[in-house]
Parts: C-alpha cells; structure tokens; sequence
C-alpha cells in the first residue's frame, strides 16, 4: 500500500478543452525552440501512409506515430477520442509522477475530431512480451502494477467536487455505456447510489413493451441491491488489459507507462477489477492467477457482468 498522503486534484486546475499546447515539455526542448506540433493535415496525410485505406471518418483510427520525433498523436471523433484522455494525463503527470503515463504535448481540434500529442513510449506491450516472462518477472510486473495503482488511488476529488465521472466533470466514458440507450449520456452522479440507480434503469430501458403500462424504473432488477451505494469512489483507468500496460524490451521487465486513459474517470473502487476481467480470457492465467495480484476482488464480477450483458457486452 502507499504510504504518500492523499493528493486532491481539482477540476479547476485542468487545462481548456479547446486548444492547449504544453511549450515546457520535452517536445519541445528535445526538438528545438523551433519545433512545431504536426497540423491536423499533416496527421491525416501521414495517417494514409502508415495506415493505407483507413477511414478518417470513423471514431476508432491507429494512432499516427512520428519515431523522429519521439512523438504519437491520437485521433478520431468522441467517443473513442476526447479531451478529457488528454487531461488525464496532464493531471496525473503533474499529481502523481511516480504512476507512469506518456507525457502530453497539447491537443487540438479540427472537422469535428480531436487530435492528442503525447510520448512515444518506447518499449513493447505486456501483451507482446508476456509469453517470453518467467513465472519470477510476471510477478514482478503484477507488484509493480499493484504499487502503480496504489498510488493512483492517492488521487482525490477537489473540495466540494465529490462525483462519479470523467476528471473534467464529464459523463461516464466506459465502453459498456455506448449504447443507443444512454443517449444523452448519463453522469457526472453525485452519489454512488445515484450511479447505480442510473445504471439499473439504463438496462431497463426499452423493455417497457413486455411490461404493458409500466415504466422502466417499475420493472424488476434483482442485481440492484447487490450493488454496494458505501462503495469508495477511486480514480480509475477502466481497461487494464495487457495491451495497454508498456514494459521494457530487456530485462528486467519494467513497467514503463500505463497507456489509453480514455475510458478513465471517478468509479466505485470495485470497478476497475471487474472491468479488468471483464477484458481478459474467463479461463487464462491472466484473469484467474495475474490480475488478483494487482486488483482487489470486490466480489461483484458476477453482478458487473449482469449490468455489462444487460447493455450488449
């Protein structure tokens, strides 16, 4: 467990939404007073080379990677792509500089999309590596997660900001939640309860039909009073799957960063392990031997995975 003290982090304190460059970064003392970010135009077209016959238009695109530059843009429209990832990472490098995040260089918009400059991390993926790990170096990445996430639950609301949604005050952004039924989309809730009210009547919308004269918030949810409303709230990453954890290429394996925020936000503290197994193998080492070294079982998977089957996961 850690041992710092707890870091409020207020919604104040955040960059702008609109446009922000970060002049004091390593971009830019790394490629001289000169250096300029890529524009939107040169992303795209760049974009058509690295990735030929993508779709622009479409929310989930390959990041763009710039190798010269020590340099990755993230692009698309919301949900996939938004803001607020950037300002995660913003506050946390400035927060808690021991959680291991790319740095970030700015972000802009442009067409309705919006484009984040950050950190090429060098390294390779836990998902690529871990085959080549020996039963000794898996535990030590899991230690090591286990002390990284330990820290981020350091991180806490500003005074008088107490919520459950993304670091700007935004609604939620996990993928379970893109679904024709939260639209408009749900959050921030000001309560755990108001959460998981919200939640229960989000899977009983639209089934109003097999209940003649009844409303969704009158039709049964047997999970609902299984839902803990005392639970802690916790910043969360919302997909801690190996695919996102960076290690070192050489050994001894390190952690190096923990990449793709942009599901992260305030949660209930169960959410992040019921989420972690949610994207790994049901009957892999991952889920069952790995992710409990790192992660508390809460005992709710069983319920999360109700809630997750309900709105077509």
């Amino acid at each position: 467990m850690s041992t710092a003290p707890p870091f409020p982090f207020s919604t104040k304190e955040l960059p702008p939404t609109d446009q922000a460059i970060f002049f004091e970064s390593s971009f830019f003392s790394r490629n001289g007073p000169g250096a300029e970010l890529p524009t939107p135009a040169d992303i795209r077209a760049r974009s058509n080379i690295q990735d030929p016959g993508v779709r622009h238009e479409a929310s989930r695109i390959p990041p763009v990677r710039y190798e010269e530059l020590g340099l990755i843009v993230k692009f698309g429209g919301p949900p996939c792509v938004t803001v607020d990832e950037g300002q995660c990472l913003w506050a946390l490098r400035h927060a808690l500089p021991q959680v291991p995040v790319p740095e970030i260089y700015g972000w802009t918009h442009d067409g309705g999309q919006v484009f984040i400059y950050m950190e090429l991390v060098p390294g390779a993926t836990l998902e690529q590596r871990w085959d080549s790990l020996n039963e000794a170096e898996r535990e030590g990445i899991c230690e090591q997660l286990r002390t990284i996430l330990s820290e981020l639950r350091n991180v806490r609301h500003g005074p008088g900001e107490f919520f459950v949604g993304r670091i700007n005050y935004q609604p939620l952004s996990d993928i379970i939640f893109e679904t024709p039924r939260n639209d408009p989309p749900g959050g921030p809730f000001h309560s755990v309860a108001e959460f998981h009210d919200w939640m229960s009547i989000l899977i009983r919308t639209g089934f109003e039909q097999h209940w003649p004269g009844k409303k969704p918030s009158e039709l049964p949810d047997p999970c609902r009073e299984r839902l803990p409303d005392d639970a802690p709230v916790v910043f969360t990453h919302g997909d801690l799957h190996p695919s996102n954890i960076m290690v070192s290429a050489d050994s001894p394996c390190k952690v190096v960063a923990i990449v793709d925020w942009h599901q992260s936000g305030w949660y209930p503290d169960y959410w992040e392990f019921c989420k972690a197994v949610f994207t790994a193998d049901l009957h892999g080492e991952w889920r069952n031997r790995y992710i409990p070294l790192f992660l508390h079982d809460a005992g709710l998977v069983l319920v999360w995975d109700h809630y997750a089957g309900s709105l077509g996961y």
